[in-house]
């Protein structure tokens, strides 16, 4: 294998592919990255098994073939590049890279023992706007589970395509987020997908500034998806597993509602948090009189106490939240007013926007705590 390129190119695909690579592995070949020279470009590759990144650059091929180098290595090494022309040649234990006056050799694996791509067997195909993609990316996966111990299917985000719609849903026992937005071009019938969070914050990182994203479903079974912006590629493979049914967890109707200026929610929130100081971090919500106190507690630090002007409709509550789930979900609400609803002081309660943006729907539901 030999090419010549520009350092810039280079850097951001082995840069960008670098990032996927499990830093804990102890399969060597999977800590390396692929790079593979043909017809006029060269297509950087890394993978952990479950997320792989495959992100193509141009170059001069003067001879077609493949190397795999140390992802982090050579990553750093390309950082600290100037702009200019570099050639670089491989062999299947060896890689040489020149760059101006500088000569590196880097230690390679065989590129035959790089784990292939998936089945190009395909299944559903749909296109989406990748700003609306990120949105409701960005909307929903705080909520999943980070906990290993509660299961891979609520550390992964439900996606379920529906004609012409997408809709997210991320949840992690505690809370829910639900988005839903339009597709560019959808399917004839319903899907359903478990994504793992983690690859969804790399689809709306590397592919989040594009234009549009093409979603395909690939193997013989749908077990992967492909995302795809231009010379850009994001495999995933699919959580297996039966996601829970959300819809049991959102309440059919609510009887008592209000809505706040939602900066001044969270403003309150946060400093009434630092009173609270303990793991459930509970704040008191009491509605009354077109009016939301919000106190907290602690032997400790103190006593905290809001009081926020709102829009009440039905009865007076008073309700207790854990602050940091409340806090993040209203950092995700996209507008400057908030419409909180409930049924009473133990059931779940619905967060949503008091208007939507761009046609897209967004729902928050948090458990309550006891008081």
């Amino acid at each position: 294998m030999k090419f010549t390129c520009n350092t810039k190119d280079i850097a951001s695909a082995v840069g960008a592919a670098s990032k996927v690579v499990n830093a804990h592995t102890t399969v060597p070949i999977l800590s390396n990255v692929l790079l593979q020279s043909e017809d006029g470009r060269v297509l950087a590759r890394a993978t952990d098994l479950e997320l792989t990144l495959e992100l193509a650059f141009r170059a001069e091929v003067s001879e077609p073939g493949s190397v795999t180098v140390p992802a982090k290595l050579f990553s750093s090494y390309l950082g600290n590049l100037p702009a200019a022309q570099l050639e670089m040649s491989g062999t299947p234990t060896r890689a040489s890279v020149k760059c101006e006056r500088s000569n590196y050799d880097f230690h390679a694996l065989p590129a035959e023992e790089y784990p292939p791509l998936p089945a190009a067997a395909r299944g559903s195909h749909f296109t989406i706007s990748a700003k609306r993609f990120r949105d409701a990316i960005d909307a929903t996966i705080f909520a999943a589970s980070s906990e290993e111990a509660r299961g891979a299917v609520l550390m992964g985000t439900l996606l379920e395509v529906d004609g012409d719609a997408i809709t997210l849903i991320a949840t992690d026992g505690y809370r829910l987020a639900k988005h839903r937005t339009a597709l560019d071009d959808g399917i004839s019938g319903q899907e359903r997908y478990i994504v793992p969070s983690r690859a969804l914050a790399e689809v709306a990182r590397n592919l989040g500034g594009a234009e549009k994203i093409a979603i395909n479903a690939l193997g013989a079974a749908n077990n992967q998806l492909q995302l795809t912006a231009g010379d850009l590629s994001i495999t995933v493979r699919l959580v297996d597993g039966q996601y829970p049914n959300y819809q049991q967890v959102i309440p059919a109707k609510f009887d008592r509602s209000v809505t706040v200026n939602t900066a001044s929610l969270i403003a309150g929130l946060r400093r009434a948090e630092l009173v609270a100081g303990d793991r459930a971090s509970m704040v008191k919500l009491a509605i009354a009189n077109q009016t939301l106190v919000v106190t907290a507690s602690s032997d400790i630090s103190g006593n905290a106490y809001e009081e926020i002007e709102i829009e009440q409709q039905g009865e007076d509550l008073t309700i207790a939240f854990n602050a940091r789930y409340l806090i993040d979900i209203l950092n995700h609400v996209k507008g400057p007013r908030t419409v909180m609803e409930f049924l009473g002081p133990l059931s779940p309660a619905a967060i949503r926007p008091h208007e939507s943006e761009g046609g897209s729907e967004q729902l928050y539901v948090l458990m309550p705590l006891r008081q």
